[in-house]
């Protein structure tokens, strides 16, 4: 990623270490004011198990489990906040980005489960479909949507007065 960052010319902030931050900030210029955009990066380097895709009623290979802290991350920055993941399971377009709005408007299951086998503590976690994000064939171009987006196309997503997307598997009800 900082890699592909830096082939850009673009300026960024690395926050891997840092548990209570997105893992980056990546610094824009849009109309003129330098911005700074949160970026959860995430990766699914394997399958899930079965009994993951069957709570959160998507096919596996569509699943993407996300904990929900890393949301909550996102959220001091919204609305330039996204999230980035990696898919190395996948034979077509590995990398899926999901913006705070998106985040907060698709269809998702909420499970948690026990941090340690002996421990009563949980950790919240989110059960997505891929197919609700941007699918994008490398990493290249998902930083020129990411990009695209800050510069231009959040602020319609954040005056759309209609639903937020068409996403698979949800009726949106006219009343």
């Amino acid at each position: 990623m900082k890699a592909g960052l830096d082939a850009l010319g673009w300026a960024y902030q690395d926050n891997t270490s840092a548990h209570d931050r997105p893992d980056l900030y990546i610094f824009r210029q849009v109309r003129g004011e330098r911005v700074r955009v949160a970026l959860e990066l995430k990766e699914k380097r394997q399958p899930y198990r079965q009994r993951w895709a069957d709570a959160a009623g998507v096919p596996e290979r569509e699943l993407l489990v996300l904990d929900e802290v890393a949301v909550r991350k996102l959220l001091a920055w919204a609305p330039r906040a996204a999230l980035l993941f990696w898919d190395g399971t996948q034979t077509g377009p590995p990398y899926v980005l999901f913006t705070i709005v998106d985040l907060l408007c698709v269809p998702k299951v909420r499970v948690q489960r026990p941090i340690a086998l002996n421990t009563s503590r949980l950790k919240a976690k989110w059960l997505l479909d891929r197919r609700h994000g941007r699918r994008l064939p490398d990493l290249g171009g998902a930083l020129a949507v990411l990009a695209r987006y800050v510069d231009a196309e959040m602020w319609d997503d954040l005056r759309r007065v209609e639903a937020h997307g068409a996403f698979v598997g949800e009726k949106v009800v006219t009343l």
